[in-house]
């Protein structure tokens, strides 16, 4: 026996007739008011499934298909792929609004990672795009945009009118910030210690000292983790992180190493953010390092190894938009695929000036 494959549109209709009466006409019954897709009988519930299972349980489509094959319902690849899409379009002005509160924040940690978009590049060959990542670890919240390259003119757009600080790696296009007399750029430590412990791990004993000594400043951090006090860590990191970090950049000075060497390379890391490095000491409201942002680029990662690529660019700036608001939910301890259904049913309904209350926060 052949089952129906459904389409988007033809789950839409929902018909009925009287069980009584044998010759009776069929009749288009009323759908239900709750419903958030015009003219379709999908349920939030069925638009908040496939979304979290693609963007947190990392399921491509055609699994989730078959997921549904197995309860003898069959989808159509575009029936999905337009739900996602009609789901991104009614979750846009909460996208907005997100990015809104990013750019209004004065203390953001900044990173990107790459994701391949098809449709873009050379014929059957995927492009690499990028995901920028704008995280505000004390509001807890975080905004993605893709863009089709890495260049610093995608943070003057993604970023508009922000001022603060701003927390990065030692990527040139953060240079920007120099340039601004808005934006105080902080750099971070897990990445000047990355390359003295590699230094030390290819056989550099000397990388040691400096291992030893941003180790300490870790220890100091770990003491304060339970601190909410931004002037009590202001205080402590300048009793005893500032001294080990004057001791580390006059060893680091004094030092005579190959430039290309990995022990050069960590020394010029280090040197040349001399600046950025320091910053975290003038306010306890600053972290040390970018750890956090990072931690939040990892669904990304394992996502592109289970669906590959974004079909499109249309594609990735709908991925952005979830894994924004997921990792949202999560940093927040929101259960993302309640927060998504009860999301799409009211967002209709959902007061102009109010919208901000269906954002994924506490």
């Amino acid at each position: 026996m052949n089952l129906p494959v459904y389409s988007f549109v033809e789950l839409s209709p929902c018909y009925v007739r009287d069980a009584d009466q044998e010759n009776s006409e069929f009749s288009q019954a009323n759908l239900p008011s709750d419903l958030p897709f015009p003219k379709s009988s999908t349920s939030a519930s069925l638009a908040a499934q496939m979304v979290v299972s693609k963007f947190i349980d990392h399921i491509p489509t055609h699994r989730f298909i078959k997921q549904f094959e197995r309860q003898g319902v069959y989808l159509k690849n575009t029936t999905l792929i337009d739900l996602q899409k009609r789901t991104a379009d009614k979750l846009s002005i909460l996208y907005d609004t997100l990015t809104q509160k990013i750019q209004q924040s004065n203390y953001l940690q900044i990173d990107e990672s790459t994701i391949k978009v098809m449709g873009t590049g050379k014929k059957g060959k995927p492009h690499q795009g990028y995901m920028w990542y704008y995280l505000d670890p004390k509001a807890k919240l975080l905004s993605i945009h893709y863009a089709s390259g890495r260049d610093r003119k995608y943070l003057k757009e993604h970023l508009h009118n922000f001022s603060g600080y701003a927390q990065t790696d030692g990527y040139k296009a953060y240079d920007y910030f120099d340039q601004t007399t808005t934006i105080t750029q902080l750099n971070c430590w897990a990445h000047a210690r990355r390359y003295f412990f590699e230094a030390h791990k290819g056989g550099d004993k000397r990388a040691l000292e400096a291992v030893n000594l941003i180790g300490q400043l870790y220890e100091l951090e770990k003491s304060l983790k339970e601190e909410s006090n931004p002037k009590i860590i202001y205080q402590q990191r300048q009793k005893y992180a500032l001294p080990v970090i004057n001791t580390l950049f006059e060893w680091a000075k004094k030092l005579t190493v190959l430039p290309k060497s990995q022990l050069g390379k960590a020394i010029h890391y280090l040197l040349n953010r001399e600046k950025g490095l320091r910053m975290y000491l003038t306010d306890g409201k600053l972290l040390i390092d970018n750890n956090p942002i990072e931690n939040k680029i990892r669904p990304l990662a394992i996502g592109r190894k289970n669906y590959m690529f974004a079909g499109n660019e249309e594609g990735a700036k709908q991925a952005a938009m979830f894994y924004a608001f997921f990792a949202t939910a999560k940093m927040n301890d929101i259960e993302p695929f309640e927060w998504l259904k009860s999301t799409l049913e009211k967002i209709d309904d959902q007061p102009i000036n109010k919208i901000e209350e269906l954002l994924p926060v506490k």
